[in-house]
């Protein structure tokens, strides 16, 4: 059975397909998980924590047709995202901490660290210039994700989202530089 009928039938409550599509992906979350708690020193979250947190979000969305083991990874992405973001905000709100993340640039092989929250404000400045690029950012730095998988998400061609994904961090490298 393929992605989407297993996400259909887990969407409709059946556990085994749930347990089959995410011992598919597991190892992917895994990687995401790790990757992106390395750079928030200060988060009370585990990897095991975070992947669990995504699948729980992951299992809610009933009204979302999810169609490939590419688009369940990218959903977890975003889902990983809001969680460091909601614990960023949570974070902020009780001790005026601002968790940093590292982004990779490309831009003269340099990493640079930012703020998790000032990276979202960023994203959603370019979500609402472009939803697509938002997409493309998110998928790539949030998901660790190949363009060819991002292609297959967002049915585009591989070239294409190179050259979106090119633009996007430039843009976004120029925007976090303010």
């Amino acid at each position: 059975m393929d992605h989407a009928a297993l996400m259909a039938e887990w969407q409709r409550g059946d556990p085994a397909a749930g347990n089959t599509v995410l011992s598919d992906v597991y190892r992917e979350l895994s990687a995401i998980a790790a990757a992106k708690l390395a750079h928030e020193p200060n988060c009370s979250l585990s990897t095991g924590e975070l992947i669990n947190e995504a699948i729980i979000r992951l299992s809610k969305l009933t009204s979302m047709a999810i169609s490939s083991r590419a688009h369940v990874l990218a959903m977890a992405a975003r889902i990983m995202r809001q969680v460091l973001i909601d614990q960023a905000r949570k974070r902020n709100a009780q001790k005026r901490y601002h968790a940093q993340v590292t982004l990779q640039t490309d831009i003269a092989q340099r990493e640079m660290p930012v703020e998790i929250l000032e990276l979202n404000e960023r994203l959603e400045e370019l979500r609402a210039i472009d939803g697509e690029r938002a997409a493309i950012v998110e998928m790539r730095f949030f998901g660790g994700m190949t363009l060819e998988e991002i292609a297959e998400v967002l049915e585009l061609s591989v070239p294409t989202v190179k050259r979106r994904w090119q633009a996007s961090r430039l843009w976004l490298h120029d925007r976090l530089m303010r």
